[in-house]
């Protein structure tokens, strides 16, 4: 996507650079890649081998860092040039600082040792009991016990939040008179809510052997799950956070889900932010689509511990390989592994080998291929199944009927507009709804949230339902404990927010569904990637029908959503 209108105008960004820090008009070319570059997610971009590397070529808006050099300037420019791989890259500043602090950050984490407890790992490990662990998730909470830095990878179904409630509850029986102080978060509200739910859940299974209270102090600390913004202080007004460098957060750990998620500026200010004893978790799936703004932070750490399996971030990464989830859907399970692995052959063998079946029901192996794309997608290509599902959203006659209904069902697409996009989408499945015979009042309506709203406590994100209870409509979301009711919202006070029958794929991230429909997009569309369709089809937890072209799935997985960012080049130079 071009930031320019003509070649011989300016955006307003060059246009500062020329005036004020004398950009010669030679090196504007190189400039508006690395806009382009941004407005692709990235954070660098690679220059041609005929790009100047010398500070005088870029008149004072570019410091030239030269291989082995200290990557310190005590004079911020605007742009960097740094030499990774043997070629020259261009860097904004912000990123280039960012990514320094990232890769230093981490790193010092990795080497130090966490405080110590009163029991070791081995100890506490044995208050689990048999069975409670695999040995992948055991050694995880090790590292978790023994590190200020654990990184835990896998993807769905490998027990990411199970081992995360177990280290917590470990941690929390280490020292039962003193409860450290454990902090909750993820990217999106959403996010949010499934961490503290799955924790909260957790807590009813663990074991006896674990001291008296271990479960209270557990879901006590499942309550403070929140967004990163809000765990940091987040003034949107000043664009600062309260906690950082030289005013930290108070914490003894630091649970962070859904890494993936996490753009490079955000990584920043929460590594700012955190004291240099508090234990910090990261947990993700790399293979996930990467954040909507600029970085492929946990894509970069994943890369670069596995590249290097005698360095430090190699020590405290984890990857759980045992998925659970798909293991009686198996053609969900086998999708996802010929995506994951590039494998085009096997994916297009599997759905057309996996037909919707004739008479309505659910495909047992969990994966149905609805054919390819004629026409427009509507009400009546959706599987009977879905349409079931769908009604009894619209038609439940309690808030709790109605959340929970929703909870079981989705449509997926990569676009918001065009064909098969998610406006469309939904305004096809509320008009089929509403036209109905013998409808006596409005369907129920599924929505989104779509910006943060501190008056009424809603994120973006937040999903909920409107609906008429006792002659009103307002909307109900879902309760911020299992003992409460779903709250409820005046319409008059709700924040902006869109239908959610279908959602876009990037804003499905952090939730499950028991049924969803994947919309793919065209084959030439840039969204057609590996990572886009792995994370939609993980998204079910029983049956993912998916609609769209074998040919689609075949250019996806012959591409990979990798941004050109400089983090690994940081972490080598740290």
């Amino acid at each position: 996507m071009s930031l320019w209108t003509s070649p011989d105008s300016l955006s307003p960004e060059i246009e500062v650079l020329v005036r004020r820090w004398k950009l010669p008009q030679a090196r504007v070319a190189e400039v508006r890649q690395l806009l382009d570059a941004h407005s692709e997610s990235g954070t660098a971009c690679c220059l041609s081998g005929d790009s100047p590397t010398d500070d005088a070529a870029w008149g004072q808006a570019c410091s030239v860092i030269s291989k082995g050099e200290d990557a310190s300037l005590s004079v911020p420019t605007p742009l960097v040039l740094r030499q990774h791989a043997g070629a020259p890259y261009l860097q904004a500043w912000r990123f280039f600082a960012a990514e320094r602090t990232i890769a230093s950050e981490l790193l010092a984490r990795a080497n130090r040792a966490a405080p110590a407890l009163k029991r070791n790992a081995d100890e506490l490990l044995s208050d689990l009991g048999a069975g409670q662990v695999n040995e992948r998730q055991g050694k995880a909470i090790a590292c978790a016990l023994n590190h200020t830095l654990a990184l835990i990878t896998g993807g769905p179904g490998t027990g990411k939040t199970h081992t995360l409630a177990r280290l917590l509850a470990l941690l929390i029986a280490a020292d039962p008179e003193k409860a450290p102080v454990i902090r909750l978060a993820a990217p999106t509200g959403k996010a949010a809510d499934r961490m503290k739910e799955a924790v909260e859940n957790a807590a009813d299974h663990l074991p006896s052997t674990l001291p008296a209270g271990t479960k209270k102090m557990l879901k006590a600390a499942a309550a403070s799950a929140s967004t990163l913004h809000r765990l940091l202080g987040f003034n949107p007004g000043s664009g600062r956070c309260r906690y950082r460098q030289g005013e930290p957060l108070r914490s003894d750990v630091v649970i962070v889900d859904e890494c993936s998620m996490i753009d490079t500026l955000m990584w920043r200010a929460l590594l700012s932010a955190l004291e240099p004893d508090t234990r910090l978790v990261l947990l993700g799936d790399p293979n996930q689509l990467e954040s909507v703004a600029a970085g492929d932070v946990l894509g970069s750490l994943v890369r670069f511990a596995r590249a290097q399996p005698n360095g430090i971030l190699n020590q405290v990464w984890v990857e759980l390989t045992d998925s659970q989830r798909f293991r009686n859907r198996a053609g969900i399970g086998a999708l996802a592994a010929a995506v994951v692995n590039f494998q085009a052959d096997e994916a297009a063998r599997l759905l057309a080998s996996h037909p919707a079946p004739k008479d309505g029901t659910m495909p047992a192996s969990g994966l149905a291929w609805l054919g390819e794309q004629t026409g427009r997608f509507g009400w009546d290509n959706l599987p009977a199944t879905v349409q079931t599902a769908i009604s009894a959203v619209a038609d439940a006659q309690t808030s709790d009927a109605a959340l929970q209904a929703l909870g079981k069902v989705r449509i997926l697409s990569a676009h918001l507009e065009r064909n098969f996009g998610v406006a469309g989408l939904n305004d096809s499945i509320h008009r089929h709804l509403e036209l109905r015979p013998h409808l006596h009042r409005s369907p129920n309506q599924p929505i989104i949230i779509n910006r943060n709203d501190p008056e009424s406590g809603l994120t973006n994100g937040s999903v909920g339902v409107i609906m008429e209870v006792e002659g009103t409509r307002s909307a109900f979301f879902p309760p911020t404990s299992v003992t409460e009711a779903p709250r409820r919202i005046p319409l008059s006070q709700l924040p902006d927010h869109s239908l959610a029958w279908a959602l876009t794929i990037h804003r499905s991230q952090g939730s499950e569904f028991d049924q969803i429909v994947v919309v793919l997009p065209a084959k030439e569309s840039p969204l057609a990637t590996r990572e886009l369709i792995y994370t939609a089809i993980t998204r079910a937890r029983h049956c993912v029908y998916v609609w769209g072209s074998e040919t689609t799935v075949r250019a996806a997985l012959g591409k990979s959503a990798v941004r050109c960012t400089l983090l690994e080049a940081s972490l080598q130079q740290s």
